[in-house]
């Protein structure tokens, strides 16, 4: 076998470490003959390069003509959630070196296999910061989540694979009631409902039964993922709404994003490799070539849904929030679960709360004005890559204000008491920011209160909107 994995030499005996992928990458790119390019996406809190391999990216700012862009992404948590990286590794020889070189006469891919190196090395699903990077995607505080969504505007990809895996061992929760969960391997997608539509739908009706069903044939079960069932008494959702997490803030940003998630034995348990680490690898590998298949197969109607979603930022109004809901009200769905005494397999019936609604709807303005607090918010804003300009004077402009209640709970703080539709005094120094693109409604998500993924939810954020007084971040308003 040509080039040897970190992993495969040392016998699957333990996780390959940041500085061994960061050298299996360099030494890929050198034996592709120009075909691979290495490269740092970035560096984590503790000073580790994020590195970053491009297969067949002639120039990262324009794909070549007919052909899709894929970044592909693995251990956001660290060595917690081992296997996508070292199956990232192995696919990329594939596509280099190996049978799956024909690829590239389809796609171009950008693969960021160690998104956590503090982690990895750490034994740990958090950075050198103590922080779930997976949670930062609104704030952008730290290095490594910053790296991931520059790499998102960086590259444009068509397509974004984001690889995790699941402990099906939860000790807290279900496992005080006797149970583990029992899956092969999960896919949702970006799911916040202000991702236009036509993409949301092709992802959801057209692209996961592919993918369900290609895994499926393959010999492994697979299904839409499951949020992490931490009772048999719980309600039953999908993914998380917010822009917290990687995926649906790359959704949003316009690519399709898929998340898949393969599922971990306990640590403890015997197994024939280091934590069961050969038998991981396989699974998160068969799902991947699975979904290259499906995107393959699919490149005319990705290209042509998203054709679709770039003309829906044009509608006047996006919704800011979601949220799951019982419909019928007796909905139910049954899934299986292990005994964790004997093993045994169970069908374990749940209320069905997998129906997302579409709430607070927002008509969306032309503009926002940052009338304090402005070093804040320019540094914010810069973070996300979004446009803004400095006012040189005062302007009178007309703008809706509305009046949060403050206080330092950011729910409550959030809560709208009114809202008056008026002339302003501007003043110089303040921030415009113009609402274009992905930016159209990726900016208000972050600067209305009302949103769940506003900046605001968070208690630092929060503290600034002050009771009875008009929001210092104003909506402009057309004088036509």
């Amino acid at each position: 076998m040509p080039l040897p994995t970190p992993l495969e030499a040392q016998a699957f005996g333990r996780y390959s470490d940041s500085a061994q992928i960061a050298a299996y990458l360099r030494a890929l790119a050198v034996a592709s003959g120009g075909t691979a390019v290495f490269g740092c996406a970035g560096h984590s809190a503790l000073g580790r390069e994020i590195p970053v391999l491009t297969c067949g990216v002639a120039d990262p700012a324009r794909v070549e003509d007919g052909k899709l862009r894929l970044l592909l992404v693995g251990s956001v948590h660290g060595a917690s959630e081992a296997a996508g990286c070292e199956a990232l590794l192995c696919l990329a020889r594939s596509v280099l070196l190996g049978e799956l070189r024909e690829l590239l006469d389809v796609f171009e891919l950008v693969l960021i296999p160690n998104a956590n190196p503090d982690g990895r090395d750490a034994d740990s699903f958090r950075n050198g910061n103590r922080v779930n990077i997976n949670r930062d995607f609104v704030l952008l505080e730290q290095p490594e989540s910053r790296a991931l969504d520059a790499a998102v505007r960086r590259y444009a990809p068509a397509v974004v694979l984001d690889a995790h895996e699941s402990a099906v061992l939860k000790r807290r929760t279900l496992g005080q009631e006797g149970y583990l969960t029992a899956f092969e391997a999960q896919f949702d997608v970006a799911s916040t409902p202000a991702i236009p539509a036509a993409l949301r739908d092709f992802a959801t009706d057209t692209l996961l039964p592919q993918l369900i069903a290609g895994v499926q044939a393959r010999g492994l079960h697979a299904q839409r993922y499951i949020a992490e069932i931490r009772s048999v008494s719980q309600p039953i959702t999908h993914g998380g709404l917010t822009l917290r997490m990687f995926r649906n803030k790359a959704g949003l940003r316009g690519p399709l994003t898929v998340l898949l998630e393969t599922p971990m034995e306990p640590k403890a348990g015997q197994y024939a490799t280091y934590r069961d680490i050969g038998p991981r690898v396989h699974k998160q590998l068969l799902c991947m070539r699975v979904f290259l298949d499906c995107v393959r197969a699919s490149a005319p109607a990705i290209r042509a849904a998203q054709a679709r979603a770039a003309l829906e930022l044009d509608q006047p109004t996006c919704a800011l929030n979601g949220s799951y809901l019982r419909e019928p009200p007796d909905a139910a769905i049954t899934l299986p679960l292990r005994e964790r005494a004997s093993g045994t397999r169970v069908q374990s019936t749940f209320a069905d709360h997998r129906t997302v609604i579409a709430q607070d709807t927002l008509r969306i303005p032309p503009h926002y004005f940052v009338t304090e607090h402005t070093e804040v918010f320019a540094e914010l804003l810069a973070r996300h890559g979004a446009a803004f300009e400095r006012l040189a004077q005062a302007i009178e402009a007309p703008v809706m204000s509305e009046v949060f209640a403050g206080g330092g709970n950011p729910e409550a703080a959030c809560q709208r008491i009114d809202e008056l539709t008026h002339r302003r005094l501007i003043p110089a120094g303040a921030l415009r920011v113009p609402l274009s693109g992905s930016n159209r409604r990726l900016v208000p998500l972050l600067l209305e209160p009302r949103s769940t993924s506003s900046v605001f939810r968070y208690p630092a954020f929060a503290g600034l909107l002050q009771h009875g007084r008009p929001f210092f971040i104003p909506r402009g308003v057309d004088e036509n």
